[in-house]
């Protein structure tokens, strides 16, 4: 009977290794470009939405809201993290229906990301009043109880939320705030007019218009190694610091 035996070379060695980092790049590749394509099948998607009102207002219909009520996100508590609750168009409508409310108001929502599978995501104020709605604020302490929630500034629960309600929460305030700054022209003083995704706002009489603005800023960690200069302020939550930081001026690099 004959024994059969397997030898080992270095050239063998060689060819196993070559053969599993081609294997191992092609899968790092192969999850790259998916990452891409989905970034940009993405951003596509909120492209259109933010030129189209009519493919916005659709979106609107399977997407989903998250409230807020004079700049604060509606919350809620979970073990030692809080989450941002989501609601639909028709959970939305109920509310305001329940509360008097007529659902043009739903209009002054903003448009703020999208999920890989395209649904839409929206916020909407209910406590700040709009140059383009009849309706005025609805009452916070109503509100928190119908909504089983609490409206709390973004800041004091930021290292409590999730990564992705930390960040669309953010955009999402800032967006808010803007609009809620420039209902009016500047050079007209007449109301301006957001476009249904709110990636916009258009003065009717004159045509101007308005994008919301970036402010570059700077942020910077002094250390000396091992230690580094932190700083707070008394609107800080305690435990809360900050490193140093500060908008740019015109015409600085």
């Amino acid at each position: 009977m004959h024994q059969r035996k397997s030898f080992w070379f270095p050239g063998n060695v060689d060819l196993t290794m070559s053969l599993y980092c081609g294997i191992a790049c092609r899968r790092k590749s192969f999850w790259s470009y998916r990452l891409l394509s989905t970034y940009v099948t993405k951003s596509r998607y909120l492209f259109e939405l933010k030129e189209d009102d009519d493919a916005c207002k659709k979106a609107q219909q399977t997407g989903a809201f998250y409230l807020f009520h004079s700049l604060a996100p509606l919350l809620q508590k979970s073990e030692h993290q809080y989450q941002a609750p989501q609601h639909s168009l028709l959970e939305l409508e109920r509310l305001l229906a329940k509360f008097g409310q007529d659902t043009q108001r739903i209009e002054d929502s903003v448009l703020i990301g999208c999920s890989e599978q395209h649904e839409a995501w929206f916020a909407l104020d209910l406590g700040l009043n709009s140059s383009s709605s009849i309706n005025a604020s609805l009452q916070k302490p109503e509100m928190e109880t119908e909504l089983k929630g609490s409206f709390m500034e973004l800041r004091k629960a930021l290292f409590q939320l999730n990564t992705k309600d930390a960040s669309l929460l953010s955009t999402a305030q800032a967006l808010l705030h803007w609009h809620d700054g420039h209902q009016f022209c500047s050079r007209s003083g007449q109301p301006t007019k957001k476009n249904m995704a709110g990636s916009k706002r258009v003065c009717p009489s004159n045509k101007i218009i308005y994008y919301p603005q970036m402010a570059p800023v700077v942020i910077t960690l002094v250390s000396d190694g091992t230690r580094c200069l932190l700083a707070r302020q008394s609107s800080f939550p305690k435990g809360m610091y900050s490193a140093l930081a500060g908008f740019c001026d015109i015409g600085l690099s």
